[in-house]
């Protein structure tokens, strides 16, 4: 019996040791999610031509090279959603959603970020009731 708890101790001490080294992240930064590890201020490099849509992706890098000065929150994502390409609603899942979705945010593009924007998407999204 006493053979038995000393090796279930030490098994469970082996785990409980590697548990933690296993969860650090390797040198130069970590994985998705974690800072650090790619090129300055956070913009990664993508291989546009393995893409679905090359032309759209080469647009989006040419957006955050513009954006790449602002600091990082709603300035930045101010600045990529009004230098962003307008996406091809013939190549949607569904081309009328997309279209409407265009004329909202065309219509709340002078709201300011944050809840009165929102409310505005939503006013132009919802069907009016009679």
């Amino acid at each position: 019996m006493n053979k038995f708890v000393s090796l279930i101790l030490s098994f469970s001490a082996a785990l409980l040791l590697s548990l933690p080294s296993s969860a650090q992240p390797g040198p130069g930064g970590g994985g998705p999610g974690m800072t650090g590890g790619g090129p300055a201020g956070g913009a990664r490099q993508v291989d546009c031509s393995k893409t679905r849509n090359p032309e759209r992706c080469a647009a989006i890098q040419k957006v955050r090279e513009i954006c790449k000065d602002k600091a990082a929150g709603a300035e930045r994502r101010q600045c990529m959603k009004d230098n962003a390409p307008q996406p091809d609603c013939s190549k949607a899942k569904n081309p009328q959603r997309c279209e409407t979705r265009l004329k909202a945010r065309e219509a709340c593009k002078d709201k300011p970020v944050g809840p009165e924007r929102r409310q505005c998407m939503r006013d132009q999204l919802t069907p009016a009731k009679k």
